[in-house]
């Protein structure tokens, strides 16, 4: 048989001093310690000077890209070329009403021609009817001067055949015949005088005929001028039918080109996204912002200033750390899911769906603006510089407290009522 042994009792001092100490640093940690409240939310990295969406203006079919992602631009700078070609049974229909404007327009030059040349042939016929007037009128002159002449001969021939009448050399048929001459001579003056204010008035039509050609000729022409400005805007509507040319609308780096040659679009459908380069220097990449979308349960207690711990999707914060932002804007209304930006909200909701618990895709969200402390991710000591689009989760760190006050908190709250 062995030998036996009895058990000894654990030194009660032992015991009590495990349990105070155990005490005592539980006590340490609920007074000393402290905890900070996070709202966790989702978001996106975006340009802080927004984007420029490049859409079609009308429905066609693109025929080629003139640029790339990532490229720069300049305002005006052509972007895409849409083919909006329609066919007919006879052809392409913007050919053959090429075709007929080209034959309007060559109509209106030959108008224009035919014009000039009838102003300038009246012209001459003007200028020659008057230099015949003005001859007319010097015969005229000469007749009337003749004509008076004579009438002052037979007023002087009438007197003497009167006084030889009174003597009696004469007979009274023979002074009536010279009475009868002189009334002759007045009347052919008289015509002659009729015939000069006649021919005066007939050179006055002329000459105001003449004056007016030129003003005449010009107002032809402004008509015909304005005919082949409406011919050349429908030209131009026409040429526009075929084909049309997509510009920028300011300095900028193209994005997201969603389309490529050969397949149709839709009006208003969005071809790119141009980022504008205001106030970043040329070739430099676009400063990005961080949006989150929250719900309002989660905003109650965001405001700016607030420190927010960022894990980008793209870059394991297990792997790469957290990085730092600060709380810059909260909006004041929320946007319904409708309200959000067209090219994000998909990946706005999305995002939301999967990494919030209980989200309700219908709800709406209050957008927090956020500034990166860095604009770039250190991967393995080089700098990855972070791209627009990319997703993300965040914290915003809100009020932090001791636990004791976090404990008291409920009975404070009675206190107060």
């Amino acid at each position: 048989m062995g030998s036996i042994r009895l058990a000894q009792q654990i030194s009660s001092w032992l015991v009590s001093g495990v349990a105070i100490a155990i005490s005592a640093a539980f006590l340490a940690f609920v007074c000393l310690g402290s905890v900070t409240k996070k709202a966790h939310v989702t978001g996106i990295l975006i340009p802080a000077k927004g984007t420029v969406g490049i859409s079609a203006a009308s429905a066609g079919v693109l025929v080629r890209n003139v640029v790339s992602e990532g490229q720069h631009v300049r305002a005006g700078a052509t972007l895409f070329e849409l083919s909006t070609e329609r066919q007919g049974s006879n052809g392409e229909l913007s050919f053959l009403i090429a075709r007929q404007l080209a034959s309007r327009a060559h109509g209106l030059e030959a108008e224009q021609r035919l014009r000039t040349a009838q102003y300038r042939e009246k012209k001459a016929a003007l200028t020659q009817r008057l230099q015949a007037l003005d001859a007319e009128g010097t015969q005229l002159a000469q007749e009337m001067e003749l004509a008076a002449r004579r009438l002052h001969l037979a007023q002087q021939s009438l007197g003497k055949f009167e006084t030889l009448q009174a003597s009696g050399y004469v007979s009274s048929a023979q002074t009536q015949q010279k009475q009868e001459e002189l009334i002759d001579l007045s009347a052919r003056l008289s015509n002659l005088g009729r015939t000069q204010v006649q021919l005066r008035a007939s050179r006055q039509d002329v000459e105001a005929e003449l004056a007016a050609q030129p003003t005449s000729l010009e107002s032809d022409l402004t008509q015909l001028q304005q005919a082949k400005a409406l011919l050349q805007q429908e030209v131009a509507e026409n040429s526009n039918r075929k084909s049309f040319l997509i510009t920028a609308p300011q300095d900028g780096v193209v994005t997201t080109i969603t389309y490529q040659p050969g397949q149709a679009v839709g009006t208003g459908q969005v071809l790119a996204t141009l980022i504008p380069e205001q106030g970043t220097p040329p070739g430099a990449a676009p400063e990005l912002e961080v949006q989150l979308y929250a719900p309002s349960r989660t905003a109650g207690f965001v405001a700016p200033g607030q420190t927010v711990l960022l894990r980008y999707q793209a870059f394991p914060y297990q792997k790469f750390g957290l990085q730092k932002g600060v709380v810059t804007d909260v909006s004041k209304t929320p946007f319904a899911p409708n309200e959000l930006p067209q090219n994000l909200a998909s990946t706005i909701l999305s995002n939301a769906q999967q990494n919030l618990l209980g989200f309700n895709s219908n709800e709406a969200l209050y957008r927090i603006r956020v500034r990166p402390e860095k604009q770039y991710i250190d991967v393995y000591g080089h700098p990855q510089v972070l791209k627009p689009g990319m997703t993300l989760e965040a914290d915003v760190l809100q009020d932090s407290r001791k636990i004791w006050e976090w404990i008291a908190e409920p009975l404070l709250a009675m206190r107060s009522y």
